[in-house]
């Protein structure tokens, strides 16, 4: 497979993890904050218990940061070579000038 395919894969890893992770985050902070008592697991929003909504959001979570992981790796030689990219981009502007 070549490369390109593999980042995007990842990349629409990342995105189809990060949008779960999300919608459960605001959930969870907007309807189902912490602090109602007992934990608050027999609070329920949507039939769903905030116990199963904060189980959903660790898993999303989860994908979205191993799968971030698996995308930083791929990307590893940019991180590396940045401060050339920086001092060449540097060097182009005050050529232009």
């Amino acid at each position: 497979m070549k490369r390109v395919t593999i980042n995007a894969l990842v990349d629409i890893g990342c995105l189809i993890s990060f949008i779960p992770s999300l919608i459960t985050g605001l959930v969870l902070y907007l309807y189902l904050p912490s602090g109602t008592g007992r934990g608050g697991s027999w609070v329920t929003w949507m039939g769903i218990t905030r116990h199963d909504w904060v189980l959903y959001h660790d898993i999303a979570s989860f994908a979205f940061a191993l799968l971030l992981g698996v995308h930083l790796l791929l990307h590893w030689r940019f991180f590396y070579h940045i401060s050339r990219i920086l001092e060449w981009v540097e060097e182009r502007r005050r050529d232009n000038k």
